[in-house]
């Protein structure tokens, strides 16, 4: 790769990253406090251990998080004294950090297209749920991070032929993080140390099994230690997002519950069962069933390249394209799982902890192409998409400005 494309790279990268984080920042800034999901309970845990250095105990909301978006968020609150809108810098950081994960994934995926790992990059910054989570206190952005970077230690053990002792320590940091992030991150955690276990099950050694397991058990055992006095069980019990639960229980529900998901990754924001609808340049909201046709398109155009590309991959790229479908395809599953036992949220949110192994497919899909350079009409395309992009983006912050003036 030339000294001109690397250059050119890591300037395309740097103007999403700033893209992203002016969006975010500004969030931060407009969004009044407690609009966004779940907010005022995150700042209470967060307050909790930075003014008098206790986790949640029975009674309190959002009890059942692990601790370490909040150990971290305490940090900045006794830095800032206890200003939730500097508090809310630390998901700004957060989703910068998986925007470089997310691309350093496609980078390795697409070491001689560096363009479509800035693509993958831009996918996630671009998007509004993205940006306006990043603008609020709130552990998805951390947990984003840990299914990213899970991702990208299970790219990266595909991809070796020897399981170094290095190599053994970074995916169990990895797993420790994400057992320290969010549940929603925990099997993909597990489906890490199954594949590591199944790709070298001819090398492990106990160096190996140690580096895997000590990281989550040095740096997140206390907090099963802690619940288990304080609850009883090795995990806090559950509450329900809402006052009045609601679950996913009838099959005439797949349409408004699928239209709302997808609506809500590009979109519409809120907290909780009280969403709010994207205005298109303050005028008129984004149609649910534009959202989820654009989502459904891009989903058959992914599978259809996979589809012509499968003979020509080598049995490295078919394990990892059935890594990344399979933790698309739990990500999903675990939000219908949850929706339809527990409490019913349709919310792209919870499944951005697939974001690692979504992006990178849709990138490589959008830019696809048997040899030589882009084809004018597919290059117009991608120019369309990243205009209604930072349309939607646009449309977003005038959208939060209405409301908090109202």
């Amino acid at each position: 790769m030339s000294w001109t494309v690397r250059r050119l790279d890591r300037v395309m990268l740097g103007t999403v990253i700033a893209v992203f984080a002016g969006f975010a920042i500004a969030y931060t800034r407009i969004t009044p406090l407690g609009a966004s999901p779940d907010e005022l309970s995150h700042l209470n845990y967060i307050t909790g251990i930075s003014d008098h250095l206790r986790l949640p105990p029975a009674g309190e909301t959002e009890r059942q998080q692990p601790p370490l978006y909040y150990l971290l968020g305490a940090v900045v609150a006794k830095l800032t004294g206890d200003d939730a809108r500097l508090i809310r810098l630390l998901s700004v950081v957060l989703g910068i950090l998986t925007i470089l994960t997310v691309y350093l994934v496609a980078r390795r995926l697409f070491p001689l297209r560096p363009y479509v790992a800035v693509g993958a990059a831009a996918l996630v910054a671009l998007l509004p749920e993205v940006q306006y989570l990043a603008g609020a206190i709130n552990d998805d952005n951390l947990a984003w991070l840990a299914g990213a970077l899970l991702g990208l230690a299970g790219v990266v053990a595909l991809q070796s032929d020897l399981l170094t002792p290095r190599l053994a320590l970074g995916a169990g940091f990895a797993v420790a993080l994400a057992v320290l992030a969010k549940e929603t991150v925990w099997v993909p955690a597990f489906l890490l140390l199954v594949i590591i276990a199944v790709r070298f099950a001819r090398q492990l050694r106990a160096v190996h099994v140690a580096a895997l397991l000590l990281p989550t058990v040095v740096l997140a055992g206390w907090w099963f230690v802690r619940n288990a006095i304080e609850f009883g069980s090795p995990l806090p019990p559950l509450h329900p997002i809402t006052a009045q639960r609601q679950v996913f229980d009838s099959l005439s529900q797949v349409r408004g519950y699928l239209a709302a998901t997808a609506l809500s990754l590009v979109g519409m924001y809120g907290n909780g069962a009280h969403f709010v609808a994207i205005s298109i340049l303050g005028a008129r909201p984004l149609p649910g069933v534009i959202a989820g046709a654009v989502i459904g398109v891009i989903a058959i155009a992914a599978c259809a390249a996979v589809a012509r590309s499968w003979r020509r991959w080598d049995t490295t790229r078919r394990r990892i394209a059935i890594l990344l479908l399979g933790t698309i395809l739990v990500a999903v599953a675990q939000s219908v799982l949850n929706s339809a036992t527990f409490d019913l949220q349709p919310q792209a949110r919870y499944l951005l902890v697939a974001v690692a192994a979504a992006t990178p497919i849709i990138a490589w899909t959008v830019a696809w192409r048997r040899g030589g350079p882009l084809s004018p009409a597919r290059g117009a395309g991608i120019a369309l998409l990243v205009a209604v992009a930072l349309l939607l983006d646009a449309s977003g912050l005038i959208t939060a400005a209405h409301l908090a003036a109202a």
